[in-house]
């Protein structure tokens, strides 16, 4: 019996050693598998809001609103009906208020809207996988990862914002991963 309980306490020991010093290092393969898997149910996508209904363009200044639209048109996302023409008084530039519609076709780029205006999505971003990871153990269940994702832009991209921060083909994202000891690791958000 002594030596059981002996021998029962050494197996104890051996199993809460061997769990505290198991190797739980996380691979390339892994981590951009989770990120994979995570970016399917969270995608990262740019937004910008565009008007429609009764939208007013004026001929000069929003020339390159009014060819953004137009070009929506040519593909399918909106109809445009001309309501009024009004030349301004002792000028040169021209109002024109447009019925603008949204389409079917528009629905996957709408993330939200109301009367007026619509969130729609003008890039989206797609993990490049053969870019690898650069990971990081942060601890012993913990550790980031940072990917490229690749930028795919909309029909709807003339109406993104533009800047200096708009200007690359892709971006680099961190995620942090956590191992659990029944499904292994896993994106935290």
């Amino acid at each position: 019996m002594a030596i059981s309980i002996r021998l029962l306490s050494m197996l104890c020991l051996v199993t809460i050693f061997g769990a505290c010093g198991s190797d739980k290092s996380i691979s390339d393969r892994v981590a951009l598998g989770e990120i994979s898997f995570f970016l399917e149910s969270n995608p990262v996508y740019e937004t910008a809001e565009i008007d429609y209904g009764e939208v007013k363009f004026s001929q000069k200044q929003d020339a390159d609103l009014f060819t953004a639209y137009e070009a929506l048109e040519k593909n399918g996302y909106v109809t445009m009906e001309l309501l009024k023409e009004r030349k301004r008084f002792l000028s040169k530039d021209s109002i024109f208020i447009y019925l603008v519609k949204l389409t079917d076709k528009s629905i996957p780029f709408v993330l939200e809207k109301t009367e007026k205006r619509a969130k729609v999505k003008t890039a989206t971003y797609a993990l490049d996988e053969g870019g690898g990871a650069h990971i990081e153990q942060t601890g012993k269940n913990r550790a980031k990862a940072t990917v490229t994702l690749s930028k795919s832009e909309t029909d709807f991209a003339d109406f993104a914002k533009k800047g200096a921060d708009n200007n690359a083909s892709f971006i680099k994202k961190t995620y942090s991963l956590r191992f659990n000891s029944e499904t292994g690791w896993g994106v935290t958000k």
